[in-house]
């Protein structure tokens, strides 16, 4: 997987040992997991970086899931948001996805995560974003005429 293709996820849950888990696996799958463990870290880093997806718990220290999917909805509209919880009464469920979560997933549901999480990410991208041959960086140096000649940023 090469760096402009990896995805990033933020990964909320107050679990030390699901983050390390989630994050190992889909690290194996060439997907960037950054983890926290309360509302306020995941709310301060959703707001000051880029994420192509939020996998959130529902049950934290300082708040619940279902609060922290909306307040990312109202800002994030387009990013897909999955919430990953123990909780598998259908209620909860309805509540996540009325919160404005993309899927529900229950744990300990692990088999097919990486590939969800692909899935869902692929779903909201334009076509063609995240592909390297899309994006083109003109970079030109001056000779000693001043005249300006391109430079080839990649060997082939």
């Amino acid at each position: 997987m090469n760096f402009f293709n990896r995805n990033r996820v933020l990964y909320a849950d107050d679990n030390e040992d699901s983050c390390l888990m989630v994050r190992m696996m889909c690290e194996l799958s060439g997907i960037e997991v950054v983890t926290v463990r309360t509302i306020a870290d995941a709310w301060q880093l959703a707001l000051s970086n880029h994420f192509d997806l939020y996998l959130l718990d529902l049950r934290f220290p300082d708040g619940n899931g279902f609060e922290l999917c909306r307040r990312l909805r109202d800002i994030f509209t387009n990013t897909p948001i999955l919430i990953y919880s123990g909780y598998a009464f259908e209620g909860d469920k309805k509540k996540g996805l009325a919160a404005g979560a993309d899927g529900y997933l229950t744990k300990p549901y692990l088999a097919d995560l990486p590939l969800t999480i692909r899935q869902n990410i692929e779903r909201t991208k334009p076509a063609g974003a995240g592909n390297r041959d899309n994006y083109s960086i003109p970079t030109v140096r001056a000779n000693e005429r001043r005249e300006a000649k391109p430079v080839m940023l990649f060997k082939e």
